[in-house]
């Protein structure tokens, strides 16, 4: 998918990436929801993951909203360091169950989805308007932490799933 223009289009993608993934996991045992892919997360890892990077973004807006600095993507690591980030979040939620981080995702998608709803069409697409974003716009980081991680998780589950054949 292109990139995405008008706040009905970032809801549409967020909502059918969102579900094409609920389809994939639907359609996979226990087992496989928890057999770790080739770099060791499984797709319950993959949802945690998720549901991490909408929190995120959500605070990023909030604290953005508020007019405080922070530090992007989270305090303590900049983007050349998310891959720390990450394995911090692995190690979070390592013991929660996959009914946990699914409702997890569930509550953090659900805010999300509101969010992009209640912020007006022209806010999600100017550049600058949030000083956080730099030279990008609101819309292009929901799309980064919704649509395309999605399409992201998807494709490293089914690769997961292929490399266990």
């Amino acid at each position: 998918m292109g990139r995405v223009s008008t706040k009905a289009d970032l809801v549409a993608a967020t909502v059918r990436d969102r579900d094409e993934l609920l389809r994939l996991l639907a359609s996979l045992s226990p087992e496989q929801l928890n057999r770790p892919g080739p770099y060791g997360w499984s797709a319950k890892d993959h949802v945690s993951h998720l549901s991490d990077w909408e929190r995120l973004f959500m605070a990023w807006f909030d604290a953005g909203s508020r007019g405080e600095e922070q530090q992007l993507p989270a305090p303590g690591y900049n983007w050349a360091t998310m891959d720390a980030l990450n394995r911090e979040m692995f190690l979070r939620h390592t013991g929660e169950s996959y009914a946990q981080v699914m409702a997890e995702w569930q509550d953090s998608n659900g805010r999300m989805l509101w969010l992009l709803d209640w912020i007006p069409e022209p806010d999600l697409f100017a550049v600058g308007r949030y000083e956080w974003t730099g030279r990008g716009t609101l819309a292009a980081f929901a799309d980064e932490c919704g649509a395309k991680h999605y399409r992201w998780a998807a494709t490293e589950i089914k690769r997961g799933l292929k490399s266990r054949r």
